[in-house]
């Protein structure tokens, strides 16, 4: 399926940046290049600024591995419902409100021709047309961490008891919460590269990246389930 190629995909991406990181960790580390213009070798040394841009960078990837991953997730439902062929009154409700809530997102400054229009397109598609979503209308009603991964899966009524069975509040539960705050410390310009990653060993960084894998398995797995039996659609 699309959720686990890409999962894959993006772990192997993450295990690079990892090995590099691994090995600049070492005593007295250096990069050395053949620099063609000039003929000569060129010597780069890494310094503890550097390491620790590059450690606050592996947040960045882990989040952009979680977000994709719940992305995919919500992505591939919506497309079987569209290949199914399936219509408003074919799906559950949990996945009739979650399509409605963010098909349609109220906003007061929206004129009123904006919103007459959201509301045809919504008629339009519950009486007439198969269920969409297009990527723009997703919203995970936050950044991502536990607690709202939760609320999206329980949202279309996805199975989580797996998951709820192996996740550990302080384990998975604050390393979620610990790539969120500083990934939104990082893009939102709050603190520095190196302010963040200079309060984590490589050793914490791999221990978050486990349990991150960890977590993410098996929320794939409880979608995957949900998909192959189709606990989007009415049973008859």
């Amino acid at each position: 399926m699309m959720i686990k190629e890409e999962f894959d995909k993006r772990m192997l991406e993450i295990d690079s940046f990892y090995e590099i990181l691994q090995a600049i960790e070492l005593e007295s580390p250096k990069i050395l290049a053949y620099d063609i213009e000039s003929g000569a070798d060129k010597t780069l040394v890494i310094n503890a600024a550097k390491i620790d841009t590059l450690r606050s960078t592996s947040y960045l990837l882990l989040y952009n591995l979680i977000e994709s991953t719940v992305y995919n997730s919500i992505i591939s439902i919506f497309d079987q419902i569209k290949d199914n062929r399936l219509r408003y009154f074919d799906i559950i409700e949990d996945v009739q409100k979650y399509w409605l809530n963010n098909l349609y997102k109220h906003d007061d400054k929206k004129r009123k021709d904006t919103i007459i229009q959201t509301i045809m397109k919504i008629a339009n598609q519950i009486f007439n047309d198969t269920i969409e979503l297009a990527s723009n209308e997703i919203n995970y009603g936050g950044s991502l961490d536990a607690q709202t991964i939760f609320a999206t899966a329980d949202s279309m009524k996805i199975n989580t008891g797996n998951l709820r069975r192996v996740y550990d509040l302080n384990t998975h539960g604050q390393t979620l919460m610990d790539i969120k705050r500083k990934r939104n410390w990082l893009a939102h310009g709050e603190k520095s590269f190196i302010e963040v990653g200079s309060s984590a060993t490589f050793s914490q960084l791999l221990e978050t990246r486990n349990y991150i894998y960890e977590f993410l398995s098996v929320y794939i797995s409880a979608v995957e389930e949900y998909l192959i039996n189709k606990h989007y659609k009415i049973s008859n």
